[in-house]
């Protein structure tokens, strides 16, 4: 085994796929590792999935690359401890560029260990940061015109490139035959994703284990309010991933939650709602973050029948906090949501 070198500052990158893949962003989220696959991989079952970001234009569009045609990115959190899996996969508009940023990376970051072998090109590099899983490593792997990014936050040192290895060909192995793929059935309905409108601009859907909420709300009690979701019979979230569209740099995320009866609705609504309610029935409010810089995020909820609405405003870039441009438009997006579900049962 290998031992990992621990050098510099990792590097966040985003790409996107053009000449020889014609696919969709939600033919490369089908091919993402799913919460069983990676709970398999790590052999636990507290990993669990949050909600992925499909990195589409107009989001960030002041910044992203000129041959980015877009990016997807999947969170995993280890529930009991601060560790998390981050895969980001960017798609570039052709295979020299993909090589290009490769190259970008290694001059940014120095030399990296040649071998085990993943992709047709691989860089495993690591540093050590803060906070309860300080111990922090990233593989760059390259297939073609794409471009694997994994982050894997561990409290332990002691980690390996053999380790590293392991999981980037778990998660890069599915790109070998991508162009042969087409979307499975993981997108959301359509009918339970907020109504179109010029405040918010839909860049995926998708349809999510009920553990991506725990892990979206942040909340410290995040296996007892799975088990009472679950007791709802609640397992599966539709989720809609939008970009502000009065300030591009911020994220929305939505999720709406299918109980039983009204009253399970509102009891809900009441225990996690951030702030008492308007008189429209939406409660929100800003709340701060953890972090490095520290950053913060809104939270929107509201329930409207049977159904509970979760909404999120976020920075896409990490370390920063939302703006409150996402206050008036979000909720206006809430209240329509929230009427428009008032005729479904």
């Amino acid at each position: 085994m290998v031992a990992l070198l621990v050098i510099g500052a990792l590097a966040s990158s985003c790409g996107i796929g053009g000449a020889g893949f014609n696919g969709k962003p939600a033919d490369v989220f089908s091919i993402i590792p799913t919460q069983a696959d990676v709970r398999s991989l790590m052999g636990d079952n507290t990993w669990w999935e949050g909600a992925p970001t499909f990195g589409v234009q107009p989001l960030n569009a002041e910044t992203a690359p000129a041959t980015e045609r877009f990016s997807v990115s999947q969170l995993y959190r280890h529930i009991g401890t601060d560790e998390y899996l981050l895969a980001r996969y960017s798609v570039f508009d052709k295979t020299s560029s993909a090589s290009s940023y490769m190259s970008t990376v290694e001059q940014s970051l120095g030399t990296s260990p040649s071998t085990p072998k993943v992709g047709d090109q691989v860089l495993y590099y690591g540093q050590f940061s803060s906070g309860g899983a300080p111990y922090v490593t990233s593989t760059f792997v390259r297939v073609g015109q794409f471009v694997l990014t994994l982050t894997w936050s561990r409290k332990d040192r002691g980690v390996t490139v053999d380790m590293l290895a392991r999981n980037a060909r778990k998660f890069s192995a599915p790109l070998k035959d991508i162009g042969k793929v087409r979307a499975k059935p993981r997108t959301a309905d359509p009918d339970l994703l907020p109504p179109a409108g010029v405040s918010i601009t839909l860049l995926g859907s998708a349809q999510l284990p009920v553990e991506a909420f725990a892990v979206m709300t942040l909340t410290s009690l995040p296996e007892e309010i799975v088990a009472l979701l679950k007791q709802s019979g609640i397992s599966t979230l539709p989720y809609g991933d939008y970009a502000l569209n009065n300030d591009t740099s911020m994220e929305v995320q939505t999720v709406l939650l299918p109980f039983p009866s009204e009253a399970d609705a509102t009891s809900w609504a009441d225990t996690f709602s951030p702030a008492k309610p308007d008189a429209s029935g939406i409660a929100f409010d800003y709340l701060p973050a953890s972090g490095t810089p520290a950053a913060g995020v809104y939270h929107f909820v509201f329930s409207s029948g049977r159904y509970g609405g979760f909404m999120i405003c976020k920075a896409a870039v990490d370390g920063r906090a939302a703006t409150r441009e996402c206050e008036e438009p979000l909720h206006t997006v809430a209240l329509a949501w929230k009427l428009s579900l008032q005729g479904l049962r």
